[in-house]
């Protein structure tokens, strides 16, 4: 990188590219890259018998400097931020490729993304053994390993690698090139400490399967308040537990195959289905505890809690077969309310409801089509049953509340609507309804999804 001047006198900077056989401008520059202060512009390329020179506006600085001083929880969060911004701009249009703390810089006061082309340019012009040898590779996700095409969540991935780095002060794996191709496609990364949303969010970016990870909104929304979550002493200790439970995965997760079939691919997403569900129970499991002490917790299968006569439940997570249907689901679970007889309970299903080959959370809740149970509905149905009451065709039963995507990084409406049935049926006002179904549910498209 060299020191340039603008036709203004603006100070620029200039990156010198070596021009190799069969090379090409537009495969160096990116077109159509949005205008935003977390994206740094190509201003002018110049061409000569040897290279390529690429002029884009001057940097304070870059974050791989900026990490070479210790950095404060709010300014991690503010940087991490501002790379989240960028690549929810893109929103997938637009690959990066080689996203890493040299690869953003501080332009105008604020972190912004450079060198688009460059990682394109070098897979269109080097062998596949010689481009193996120029992957970044501390940063590059298992699709990259297995030479597969990079999507949106490659960066996600690559993302999250950045972010423990910056959380924990080291990546998450480190080694020789084969030691980190072995890390990055079978191991579990390590816990980090801090605001427990935050270390979730980390996890998940990170998921083996490029479909777990969240998206680029996502983390906008998670990282906009992550400095503000409060880490409880219950929480600490529910985050200790949590990071036993995922080295004790590592070793299964190991046995998972680099060239993943449909049951590798499934059994990635579980992994990721599991640490999802199991920060949804937790946070709930948290909450109550802490506002009702009385509150006994039970753990068998699944999670009981009981307060007074009531008591909620929370079923064991179960993977669910491939089905003929138009959304596939991963896993299963289900939660619920009773006292007596009166109960109420939702499916919680690990699917692709919203986008085809997506994964996420979701609740959902079912009534019978002919004789609705005011006293037991909504009531919870394994998928089998589930996705036939989805379908826009006369069932036994139909869809009574949701679908309601859920964050395991944010949890709050999850966990308050759950605590606040709970709280109401121990002290003998279970909430009743007078209508089914409840609200305005609204079933996922099934268009183009078979």
């Amino acid at each position: 990188m060299y020191g340039a001047t603008g036709p203004k006198g603006e100070p620029l900077a200039a990156k010198v590219v070596k021009r190799v056989s069969g090379s090409s401008r537009e495969q160096l520059v990116v077109s159509g890259l949005p205008e935003s202060p977390h994206i740094v512009p190509v201003l002018h390329v110049e061409e000569t018998p040897g290279s390529f020179v690429l002029y884009m506006p001057r940097a304070t600085t870059s974050l791989r400097a900026r990490m070479s001083e210790p950095l404060t929880l709010t300014e991690a969060l503010k940087i991490l931020g501002d790379i989240a911004r960028a690549l929810e701009i893109l929103d997938d249009a637009i690959v990066h490729r080689d996203l890493k703390p040299e690869n953003v810089l501080l332009v105008n006061g604020a972190w912004a993304l450079c060198d688009f082309g460059i990682a394109r340019f070098a897979e269109a012009t080097t062998s596949l053994e010689t481009h193996k040898g120029s992957l970044s590779a501390p940063y590059a996700a298992p699709e990259q390993w297995r030479y597969e095409r990079a999507t949106g969540a490659t960066d996600v991935y690559a993302f999250g690698v950045l972010a423990h780095e910056l959380i924990a002060g080291e990546r998450p794996f480190s080694g020789t090139l084969d030691e980190l191709r072995d890390a990055h496609l079978t191991r579990v990364p390590p816990g980090i400490e801090g605001p427990r949303k935050l270390a979730w969010t980390i996890s998940e970016c990170l998921a083996k399967a490029p479909q777990a990870r969240p998206t680029a909104a996502a983390l906008v929304v998670r990282l906009d308040s992550a400095e503000s979550e409060a880490t409880s002493k219950a929480a600490r200790a529910l985050q200790q537990a949590q990071s036993a439970l995922i080295s004790a995965r590592a070793t299964e997760e190991a046995r998972v195959q680099a060239e993943a079939s449909e049951e590798e691919r499934r059994g990635l997403l579980l992994l990721a289905a599991e640490s999802g569900y199991e920060a949804l129970s937790q946070e709930l499991v948290e909450f109550i505890a802490d506002s009702a002490p009385d509150t006994e917790v039970t753990r068998k299968s699944g999670i009981d809690l009981t307060l007074n006569n009531a008591r909620l439940t929370l079923a064991p997570l179960r993977p669910v077969r491939k089905a003929d249907q138009p959304w596939d689901v991963i896993a299963q679970s289900s939660v619920r309310v009773a006292i007596g007889s009166p109960s109420r309970s939702h499916s919680l299903y690990f699917a692709d409801f919203e986008s085809h080959g997506r994964y996420a959370w979701f609740e959902l809740g079912f009534m019978n089509t002919f004789n609705a149970d005011f006293d037991s509905e909504p009531r919870e149905l394994p998928p089998k049953e589930g996705l036939l009451a989805l379908l826009p065709t006369m069932a036994s039963y139909q869809l009574a509340w949701g679908v309601k995507r859920l964050d395991p990084g944010s949890p709050d409406e999850f966990v308050e609507s759950w605590a606040e049935r709970f709280g109401l049926a121990a002290v003998n006002k279970f909430p009743r309804l007078s209508r089914l179904p409840d609200g305005n549910p609204v079933r996922p498209s099934a268009i183009g999804r078979n």
